[in-house]
């Protein structure tokens, strides 16, 4: 078959796909916009990881004119910044770029996309965050009081609630992102693509200039906690950046405790997991500072040294 007409071919395939998703969604009141987001950018994977970005601007266009067709402004935006994704995504297999890179450009994408329609553009896509920050600000105060605990004079329940939302919105635009990463890797696998082999945790290890930064992202939170700057923009920046060098610290920390226990003895693998999921609820501040040292000192590089020490004395 021609080049041309195969691109032509391919295309039309991927706008039908979305074309019938988008019929399914309108169907089910708008079901998969809202559960099953990160299967928008799957058909755009496929063709850039096939042609590359050029040719897939105009099935990029072509799909979003679609999604006007078939469905609202909130369709549009959720399908064409979506297929973006999927597009860059795609991209990246298609000139064999990093696949570190590719899962961090991927997810940075998925969190900017949910700020946008969460937070950013919240009453236009039916969100009333005043509202709901006050209705489980009441719920928050009716809990306490039933359990007769007293809320910190230092917290502004509110202003703690609405910090939440922000970063629930970036991680789950994250979680997107990642999602979206695995099921590429998974169908383009299966379809023969030149993808490469995944990176194993014990062997992925992330800057140290990160761990620092959130360190640094830790203590504000606590200081912003226990020590309430007057601005509440400040107040507010303090705690969304300090929520989230939090989460990086304790994921990472979560993450050395699997590879401690792994390398040392494999088959507690299924027990690592389960107790760092104990120690995240028990002692977040010890897994934590873990966090940091696994990612700031040389103990992973002697951690990986030994196994190579022990695989050669075999």
């Amino acid at each position: 078959m021609n080049n041309n007409v195969r691109k032509l071919t391919d295309g039309a395939m991927m706008c039908a796909i979305v074309g019938v998703v988008l019929l399914i969604n309108r169907q089910f009141g708008g079901l998969f916009e809202d559960m099953f987001l990160f299967l928008f950018p799957i058909p755009m994977v496929f063709y850039s990881a096939k042609y590359g970005w050029k040719d897939s601007i105009i099935v990029l266009i072509a799909i979003c004119l679609i999604a006007f067709m078939l469905g609202s402004f909130v369709t549009l935006f959720y399908v064409g910044s979506e297929s973006l994704i999927g597009l860059v995504y795609g991209n990246g297999i298609y000139t064999h770029q990093n696949s570190h890179r590719l899962v961090l450009i991927t997810m940075f994408m998925g969190a900017v996309v949910n700020v946008l329609s969460t937070v950013v553009f919240a009453s236009f896509f039916g969100y009333d965050i005043a509202a709901e920050t006050k209705e489980l600000e009441t719920m928050m105060g009716n809990i306490f009081a039933q359990s007769g605990a007293e809320i910190p004079a230092t917290i502004n329940l509110g202003q703690y609630i609405r910090t939440i939302f922000v970063v629930t919105a970036i991680l789950t635009g994250v979680l997107q992102g990642f999602v979206t990463h695995v099921l590429s890797r998974l169908l383009l696998k299966r379809m023969r693509f030149n993808v490469e082999p995944p990176t194993p945790v014990a062997l992925y290890f992330p800057p140290k200039w990160s761990g620092y930064l959130g360190f640094l992202g830790f203590c504000m939170y606590y200081y912003s906690v226990y020590r309430p700057l007057p601005n509440e923009l400040a107040q507010n920046l303090f705690q969304g950046v300090g929520m989230c060098g939090f989460l990086y610290l304790l994921i990472y920390g979560y993450i050395g405790l699997i590879v401690v226990l792994r390398i040392r003895n494999p088959k507690l693998r299924g027990v690592g997991m389960l107790l760092g999921l104990l120690a995240m609820f028990v002692m977040p501040v010890g897994l934590v500072i873990f966090g940091f040292l696994y990612i700031t000192t040389d103990f992973h590089a002697r951690l990986l040294e030994g196994v190579s020490y022990a695989e050669k004395n075999k």
